[in-house]
């Protein structure tokens, strides 16, 4: 038994000393090289590694080569049964003003060993709360949006497009 219990000690101080000294900021730029495969660029970021997460300051996205976003800030932080990506303060490009508001409070993505085939998302900004579940499985997308007044108010015909449920909020679903 006492063995046992010096097994997950060390362990659990491996797993930890292993999320506080790798190298987080040389991760992020290997991922940010592979989402450019997929036309995803981030650029002019400034990367801050922290004791168990990262954090990026300043971010501009594109996709395709047209500027999409600009993020003030996000957070990272990858532990081995919980993940989580908080970003807050996002810009959107002009070129989505007719389709909704441009300004979004907060994005929290959450992703968990626990329930390995989902990914979370919930946020918030001026077109109202919205929350994502990603089945990984069944390649699938389900977004909840309960919109804001601005929302159902200058951006109607994006609603027209969504499907209303009884509780007044609108659904979006699709397959990738």
């Amino acid at each position: 038994m006492v063995r046992l219990l010096y097994f997950l000690a060390y362990s659990l101080f491996f797993i930890f000393a292993l999320l506080f000294f790798v190298p987080k900021v040389s991760l992020y730029h290997y991922a940010e090289k592979e989402l450019q495969k997929q036309k995803l660029v981030f650029s002019n970021e400034e990367a801050i590694d922290r004791p168990f997460a990262l954090t990026l300051r300043d971010i501009d996205v594109s996709y395709d080569s047209i500027e999409s976003a600009k993020v003030e800030n996000a957070e990272i932080e990858l532990f081995v049964f919980f993940n989580h990506i908080g970003i807050e303060n996002i810009e959107l490009s002009d070129m989505a003003a007719s389709f909704l508001p441009l300004k979004i409070e907060n994005l929290d993505i959450k992703y968990t060993l626990l329930n390995p085939l989902k990914v979370f998302a919930t946020s918030k900004g001026e077109f109202g709360e919205a929350s994502a579940t990603v089945n990984i499985l069944d390649k699938n997308v389900s977004v909840l949006l309960v919109p804001s007044d601005l929302m159902k108010k200058k951006y109607s015909k994006t609603l027209r497009n969504l499907k209303k449920n009884a509780e007044g909020g609108y659904e979006y679903a699709k397959t990738f």
